[in-house]
């Protein structure tokens, strides 16, 4: 039959004859949100799907070049990001070797028509370098990059905890790739500013433009970065353990 577990403090008891059953660990799961970024046009166009539970954008990159304005947009929201020149100093080769940051790739971002935040890449050490999302509210976000086989990985760090994680498989059809956003639950409300910045980043390290390729290809890449680990291989299957990795329930499963 069953029996009744009292718990007091971590310590439970039999609800029958009270005896001691020892010390629990209790572990709480924190939900996740799974967004995918699906490129739905490549060559002349650069255009994506973004859907999860509730949860519908659009997305467009530059056709021609990564410089030109990205979008986001669904019934009720647009977000808009411009390309903004950086200073000429951020262009020096190695000075960021000596402790003076590269700052480039910045993109100003508007949020329906208003000021939003700002995306960059910062590099700031021999191979240490990351892009650092800041929003005018004063929140903001950094995301660490990695590539290990057929996959790309995206750490996104809120202060020193990680809050999401962005994977890219990169065996592809005609060069539409398809990103994965896995979101703590109460990260949600930053859901569409870190859903812009997957369509950024994959504008900027995936977009191929005018390009003469139909079919699949297949792809193996491996980066080197002193930010290694930032990247937790088990961080994902923790928080979903169930999700579908790109066709397969155990990342570690690697296609040949």
């Amino acid at each position: 039959g069953k029996v009744c577990i009292y718990l007091h403090g971590n310590a439970a008891f039999c609800g029958r004859c009270l005896c001691h059953f020892g010390q629990l660990t209790i572990i709480f799961q924190a939900p996740v949100m799974i967004i995918t970024i699906s490129q739905t046009a490549s060559n002349l166009k650069q255009s994506y799907d973004v859907t999860g539970e509730g949860f519908y954008y659009s997305g467009n990159a530059g056709s021609v070049s990564r410089l030109q304005p990205i979008t986001l947009s669904s019934k009720d929201n647009t977000i808009k990001g411009v390309y903004r020149p950086s200073k000429w100093t951020s262009h020096l080769p190695l000075c960021h070797w000596f402790g003076v940051p590269n700052i480039t790739r910045e993109f100003q971002l508007s949020k329906n028509g208003q000021s939003h935040g700002t995306i960059v890449l910062s590099k700031h050490g021999f191979l240490k370098s990351n892009y650092a999302i800041a929003l005018d509210g004063g929140e903001s976000f950094h995301c660490y990059f990695l590539s290990r086989a057929s996959y790309n990985y995206v750490s996104i760090y809120r202060g020193e905890t990680q809050i999401a994680l962005v994977e890219t498989y990169l065996s592809v059809n005609d060069y539409k790739y398809t990103h994965k956003l896995y979101l703590l639950e109460e990260y949600r409300p930053y859901a569409d500013v870190l859903s812009f910045f997957v369509i950024y980043y994959a504008s900027y390290h995936f977009a191929r433009r005018m390009h003469m390729t139909l079919g699949s290809v297949k792809e193996k890449s491996w980066s080197a970065s002193r930010n290694a680990d930032k990247y937790d291989p088990h961080w994902r299957g923790k928080h979903f353990p169930e999700e579908n990795f790109f066709g397969k329930t155990d990342p570690f499963d690697l296609p040949s």
